[in-house]
């Protein structure tokens, strides 16, 4: 648990490939949600790359930012709270993943023009 909570620093070579390995991910991923259709395997594979790597790639550089910019006394309490809130961004983006439109779709409805309500039906 040490390990996962320093993982900058305990994590040695381990955490350091993980680092590097969920970087080359998102850089594929990303291209890849772009241009899939809606719904297709294509778009559905970005997305669980997503789910992993994004955590995984946050929480090793948060540890960083813990380890360089915190006091010793303070970086304990730091990295559970940045453990903490790799789970629940994992959590998340699984639920979208997997009981909502996915990930792609979430991020690229931020772009598209709302559907207009349709007016109610006029009482005769």
């Amino acid at each position: 648990m040490q390990r996962l909570l320093q993982a900058d620093t305990a994590g040695g070579h381990a955490f350091h490939k993980a680092h590097e390995f969920s970087g080359y991910a998102l850089a594929g991923a990303t291209p890849l949600a772009i241009f899939s259709s809606k719904g297709s395997i294509l778009q559905r594979t970005a997305d669980f790359l997503f789910s992993v790597a994004i955590p995984v790639h946050s929480h090793i550089t948060m540890n960083a930012v813990v380890t360089d910019y915190l006091p010793k006394a303070a970086r304990g309490p730091a990295r559970v709270g940045v453990l903490g809130m790799s789970v629940v961004t994992y959590l998340g983006i699984m639920k979208m993943n997997l009981a909502g439109p996915g990930l792609t779709e979430t991020v690229k409805g931020l772009w598209r023009k709302p559907v207009p309500a349709a007016a109610p039906a006029a009482k005769k």
